[in-house]
């Protein structure tokens, strides 16, 4: 199975998965990937790649030029490196040590497998043209890190050409690389709203106006946006998944709050949802007799996968692997993916599934206490990059 490529790759499984492994023994959250960055320089390091200063502290930007005549373009290839706030609960000898942290989303694969192909890669240099750029964000789990990497310049300097990265799929089988063209990430913004009315009894609720009740009313009305005034095929997600108030069973509040998330795939409806949502607070509000407050924070972009990166990577994929590890991806995902933050400013550009399922852990869903990454996942990930700069810097 598998050609030179995946052959190569194989044969850095086990040195990999060790550090895939360590990784995972200790995870770190976004922000904080010390150990984490410091593990990824070293290994940049020993393959002679060339490390990026950048003002993101645990961030990592490592740079490998062809030596091959020809192009001149730069291939980016990026990893997310942060964990998740998890007790863990697999029990693995190289579990966490690092209580209420784990990687339960597979961060600790996507850099294992970055590193390979960066480590196969500079050993192939009089293979390509142009120059790879080797992005290690952090922070991606808050939603907030590709847009720390992007303000720092990690897309210039040299500026970005294209830019791909993979993301572990546990509803695929090993090695199975799952593709999508177009929309496929939705966006990912947060609100919150305050509803102020009058403190007073519970017996008495003539005697002021109901806070609790106005809220109450709003969020059923808030779900009217979706059902209501927008077109049943442009997928949108409005869901309220906080409400506060109250002290007391006898007490009308004076004050709730409430708030929650936005996801759409049309970026004119992403940018219509604060007016729409504010028309109905703002009208029900006043209706009730209370005050509002409300705050929309657009947090990241959808992501929509360029149809000609995905027939690349595709093809890297047949070349290593074969046909039979492509498949195509059932449907989009409502789901967020800071990556979006690069496919915003780079138009050829995708992210892709992994497969890392097996018919004992395929229930096991990301970010769950259970989830592994699976390591038989590596070599497969390390040859795919590879292949797809060879393949691309080579044009």
């Amino acid at each position: 199975m598998g050609n030179e490529i995946f052959a190569k790759a194989n044969e850095l499984k086990a040195y990999f998965a060790d550090i895939r492994q360590q990784l995972h023994r200790h995870p770190e959250v976004g922000g904080k990937e010390n150990h984490t960055a410091g593990l990824i320089r070293q290994e940049l390091e020993k393959c002679g790649i060339e490390i990026v200063p950048i003002s993101v502290p645990t961030g990592v930007v490592g740079l490998l030029h062809g030596k091959k005549a020809g192009s001149s373009q730069v291939t980016a290839l990026r990893a997310d490196i942060d964990a998740l706030p998890i007790v863990e609960k697999t029990g693995l000898p190289y579990a966490s040590q690092q209580p209420g942290v784990m990687h339960a989303c597979g961060h600790d694969g996507h850099t294992a497998m970055l590193l390979g192909a960066a480590k196969l890669l500079s050993t192939m240099t009089d293979q390509f043209s142009g120059t790879v750029k080797f992005i290690f964000q952090p922070g991606e789990e808050t939603l907030s890190g590709a847009k720390d990497m992007v303000e720092a310049g990690v897309l210039e300097n040299p500026s970005v050409d294209s830019i791909a990265a993979v993301h572990s799929w546990p509803y695929l089988p090993v090695g199975v690389l799952g593709t999508w063209k177009g929309p496929y990430y939705a966006s990912g913004d947060s609100f919150s709203v305050k509803i102020i009315g009058g403190s007073g009894h519970g017996a008495y609720p003539h005697k002021s106006n109901d806070c609790l009740l106005t809220a109450a009313q709003i969020v059923v009305a808030l779900q009217n946006i979706t059902s209501r005034q927008l077109n049943a095929i442009d997928n949108t997600v409005l869901s309220v998944c906080t409400f506060h108030g109250g002290t007391a069973f006898n007490i009308i509040p004076e004050s709730v709050e409430f708030g929650g998330t936005v996801r759409c795939h049309s970026s004119a409806i992403r940018q219509s949802m604060p007016d729409r949502m504010e028309k109905i607070i703002k009208n029900m509000a006043e209706a009730f007799g209370c005050k509002y407050e409300f705050a929309y924070h657009f947090a990241v972009p959808g992501v929509t996968n360029d149809p000609a990166t995905v027939d690349l990577l595709a093809a890297a994929a047949e070349q290593t692997a074969g046909k039979e590890f492509v498949a195509a991806l059932p449907e989009p995902v409502m789901g967020s993916e800071d990556f979006g933050m690069y496919s915003e400013k780079v138009a050829s550009s995708a992210i892709l599934r992994l497969g890392v399922g097996t018919p004992e852990n395929a229930k096991i869903a990301l970010h769950n206490e259970r989830f592994d990454f699976n390591d038989d996942a590596i070599p497969y990930g390390i040859a795919l990059f590879t292949q797809y700069v060879l393949n691309k810097n080579s044009l």
